[in-house]
């Protein structure tokens, strides 16, 4: 539920959406920890919305705030001072 908020958030699309692309998307999968591809739908669109109810604005604030402090210092990292491209089609 965690990833799939994180996930909503990012891509600024509605319950249904997310749903949805999740069964369609490998990447969403592996973000929200599965281990094998599955083209289920992980929940319905309304379980969203009741976890939220749960966790309230500021256990969703939480989530996003910690989301950045874990993933931020990844984008600000000096040590990436080469860029290597493959550009085999």
């Amino acid at each position: 539920m965690v990833g799939l908020l994180i996930l909503k958030h990012i891509r600024n699309i509605s319950d249904e959406s997310i749903v949805e692309q999740w069964a369609k998307n490998l990447y969403y999968q592996y973000f929200c920890g599965q281990q094998e591809f599955s083209s289920m739908e992980p929940c319905a669109a309304s379980e969203l919305v009741h976890f939220r109810i749960r966790i309230g604005e500021s256990g969703i604030e939480l989530i996003l705030k910690e989301s950045i402090r874990i993933n931020g210092n990844d984008s600000n990292d000096s040590n990436d001072d080469q860029v290597s491209v493959d550009t085999t089609v």
